[in-house]
């Protein structure tokens, strides 16, 4: 979780050996399928031919490629905001919609686990929940804010916000519940008020945390996991959208794409793409999933056509 790594941690050693000649047998059987694969379709890795087969190289790149494409060009996945919307014929695997999909709420296990997850996320408080955030806009921030990973001083303190977000769509999507529509969209105008405040200068800057944070990373300097928080927070944010309609939340993670993509290409120009492969020697979450995702809504848009690189 520091961006002072173990060695094979390292995104800049694992370059180097990918372009080693005469390291090809290694490369096959080290960093096999080593892209970035979405977590909730690792039931596609099923499908996968077994490495060290006679065909497996070519049958594997084949795979890779054509199930990336079908993912990005059919849009597979569960939003309200296709609601009634059919299924591209290229789709792949299409998952069911959690507005479609309702526990028993009598059921022992599952229905009591829903119950519990949905007590829990209302029992959180909004104001709490974006104290730093308010804090960092330079924004009045009533209360005090939640303790652990969300202290005051604590480096990843945000992502925990990120969580919720997520946490909240799908619980509203499986339940309806008014309550819970009401908090959730609260903390997402809470935070876009927090992204249009002065201190953030109409950048698309949003984190409970200052962005010295990423000069730091980017210097190569000591710094817990900031894009970590940052993943957490977009996917969030992706989230309400994509489960619960909720249209600024795109937009907002819209900004924050093109902040970042903006810092990245500005290590690039000032020194090189090898300097940005030494920056990420740390733990970035899920970046690349979570610009996968927004590529794959908003790829009209020319500057997002960055998002398909994993870099």
């Amino acid at each position: 979780c520091t961006n002072v790594p173990t060695q094979l941690s390292s995104h800049t050693v694992r370059a180097r050996l990918q372009s080693t000649p005469g390291a090809e047998e290694w490369r096959w059987r080290e960093l096999f399928h080593d892209h970035l694969n979405p977590t909730d379709e690792s039931a596609w890795m099923d499908l996968l031919p077994l490495a060290g087969s006679t065909t497996a190289a070519a049958a594997a790149e084949e795979f890779d490629w054509a199930m990336l494409y079908r993912t990005l060009k059919g849009g597979v996945g569960s939003s309200a905001a296709q609601a009634g919307a059919t299924p591209s014929s290229s789709s792949f695997l299409v998952e069911a919609s959690l507005h479609d999909v309702r526990l028993d709420p009598g059921d022992e296990v599952y229905g009591r686990a829903q119950q519990t997850n949905l007590e829990y996320l209302l029992l959180l408080d909004v104001d709490r929940l974006v104290w730093s955030f308010r804090r960092q806009a330079g924004l009045p921030a009533p209360g005090a804010p939640y303790g652990g990973w969300e202290g005051a001083v604590v480096e990843l303190r945000g992502h925990f916000v990120g969580h919720y977000l997520s946490a909240a769509a799908k619980m509203w999507a499986s339940t309806h519940n008014g309550t819970l529509a009401g908090k959730m969209s609260a903390v997402v105008d809470a935070l876009h008020a927090c992204q249009q405040a002065p201190a953030n200068g109409g950048t698309g800057y949003l984190s409970a945390f200052p962005a010295e944070f990423f000069d730091r990373f980017e210097a190569i300097q000591p710094v817990w996991a900031p894009y970590y928080t940052i993943h957490k927070i977009m996917q969030g944010l992706l989230d309400q959208y994509m489960v619960a309609g909720n249209g600024k939340a795109l937009a907002m993670v819209v900004a924050m794409a093109g902040y970042f993509g903006e810092r990245v290409r500005s290590v690039i120009q000032r020194h090189s793409i090898e300097r940005h492969w030494t920056s990420l020697n740390e733990e970035t979450g899920g970046m690349n999933d979570v610009l996968y995702q927004l590529y794959a809504i908003t790829v009209i848009l020319p500057r997002h056509r960055l998002f398909r690189y994993a870099c």
